[in-house]
């Protein structure tokens, strides 16, 4: 056979593969997969304004729901997972045992998780919650117990800033100051069983200086998990929410954010450059019309609504019983395009299902809400 031809033959075959390979190469894994469930126990303002501060960081992240974490290898495809404050029983619900596999399959292999209020209790061994006691947990990611809500900052459902105390010999804080004011909302105190060794970032000013952040590897990886909301810029619409804008925010809490995410991803730990860390983004405006699931449900006495506007609109947001009849009417108002959320009080009320329903200028939307005596 002619030599040439053989030549060519193995140039092409080596120029096939390459172009195959090449591209199989290039693929790079998103940094933090967020998980989602719609609204049905994960906190919207808690994952949109941890969205926008990864943007202001520059660290690109996706979307994911309990099926593709069921069904699929983590690993392959980021590089850490978030999951954000919500109703930490609803993620306990979400997931069969291949789904939390895969989440410690994840962090085991050298990713990350990291858990704020509610993500941060489904870490956890075992959730001393209010009434119900202490309940089991599967994940556990943390060997120890989440004790919440902590009635001395500010009782569930409730909302308050709050003091944390910043350990100094901890390597996310070496860029921060002694103390950050942050936001409370239900978050735990982390209670590790004997012999656990861990790192605490933060402790609770206002409860005994215990820990409301912690942080420790799980075999090559690193877990995360934060009892406060320092992904919530309270005084300023950076975030694209609009909870707890009447609080003062006494400052950003993003800077320290961005150390501690450089350390769950194990890149070196850095601080934002000063013309950043007073940078304001334009709030993002919303793309369409959406009325949330309400949170927490089912509820007791309170609840919040949550909702987006395309454009300004005519909004009315209408609550009714079972049998159709009008029990409330929250809003009632022309508003602006952005994102709302709405404190919706039913002591008055008994025990039973109820309708929330949001109209807009033609769009109309209902969801279906539980409340508990």
């Amino acid at each position: 056979m002619n030599r040439g031809i053989i030549q060519n033959g193995m140039f092409y075959n080596l120029l096939f593969l390459i172009l195959i390979v090449q591209p199989l190469r290039a693929q790079e894994r998103t940094d933090i997969a967020i998980y989602t469930d719609d609204g049905v126990g994960t906190w919207p303002d808690g994952i949109i304004a941890f969205e926008q501060f990864l943007d202001w960081k520059g660290i690109t992240h996706q979307r994911i729901t309990a099926p593709q974490i069921n069904t699929g290898d983590l690993s392959q495809d980021f590089k850490a997972i978030y999951f954000p404050g919500g109703y930490a029983w609803y993620y306990k619900a979400a997931f069969n045992e291949d789904g939390l596999n895969n989440i410690r399959n994840l962090v085991s292999g050298g990713g990350g998780y990291i858990g704020m209020c509610a993500g941060a209790y489904f870490a956890c061994d075992s959730v001393d919650w209010e009434e119900d006691g202490v309940l089991d947990y599967p994940l556990d990611l943390f060997d120890g117990v989440g004790r919440g809500a902590i009635n001395a900052i500010a009782p569930w459902d409730n909302y308050t800033m709050t003091t944390i105390n910043l350990n100094p010999a901890n390597p996310i804080n070496q860029y921060s100051a002694p103390q950050e004011v942050t936001l409370y909302y239900g978050g735990p105190v982390f209670d590790p069983h004997h012999g656990v060794d861990l790192d605490t970032a933060a402790t609770w000013d206002a409860y005994f200086d215990l820990p409301a952040i912690i942080n420790f590897n799980y075999e090559q990886g690193r877990v995360l998990l934060i009892g406060p909301h320092p992904e919530i810029e309270e005084d300023h619409d950076r975030d694209s929410t609009d909870f707890a804008q009447e609080l003062d925010d006494e400052g950003s809490e993003w800077p320290w954010l961005w150390s501690a995410v450089d350390w769950l991803l194990g890149d070196p730990i850095t601080t934002p450059p000063v013309s950043g860390i007073d940078k304001r983004k334009t709030k993002a405006l919303p793309q369409n019309y959406h009325l949330f699931q309400n949170f927490p449900n089912p509820f007791n006495s309170t609840t919040r609504l949550f909702y987006k506007l395309e454009q300004s609109s005519t909004v009315t947001l209408t609550v009714y019983n079972a049998l159709g009849q009008q029990v409330a009417q929250p809003v009632r108002a022309m508003q602006k395009t952005g994102d709302y959320s709405v404190r919706f009080r039913a002591e008055h009320l008994p025990t039973g299902i109820y309708y929330a329903r949001l109209n807009a200028d033609g769009f109309e939307q209902t969801i279906k809400m539980l409340l508990i005596r």
